[in-house]
């Protein structure tokens, strides 16, 4: 299976997806802030991860010439991962059931988004 792996593509959606998930938290965290909201910050960063998770899927499975739901998933996994390792080099009291969920829940968000991707190129063709 790692023959037919498109690093290029899982590398561009794992930069696309981080970028994204960056700029989406600190705009709606700032904003939510701004405006009084007391649990603004951690609004923006669950909305920003989720944002990411799609753009990093589809970025991979737009960019994968086959296999674009496998592509996509990857990229969630290693989306994942650096949550995982962020949250828990930076101290998060987050549980340890809700970490472990991060892992099937980003290879579905984002190997859905992935599939969709590859579906509407090959449909294009």
């Amino acid at each position: 299976m790692l023959v037919a792996l498109n690093i290029t593509a899982v590398g561009l959606g794992l930069g696309a997806g981080g970028l994204s998930a960056t700029f989406i938290a600190l705009l709606i965290g700032g904003g939510l802030s701004l405006a009084g909201v007391e649990s603004g910050a951690d609004i923006g960063l669950v909305i920003g991860i989720g944002a990411g998770l799609v753009v990093g899927g589809w970025v991979a499975g737009a960019m994968a010439r086959h296999s674009g739901r496998f592509h996509g998933a990857l990229t969630g996994l290693a989306l994942a991962t650096l949550i995982v390792i962020v949250a828990r080099i930076g101290g998060s009291p987050a549980a340890t059931l809700s970490v472990v969920l991060v892992f099937p829940l980003s290879a579905v968000i984002s190997g859905t988004t992935g599939w969709l991707a590859g579906r509407r190129k090959s449909a294009a063709s």
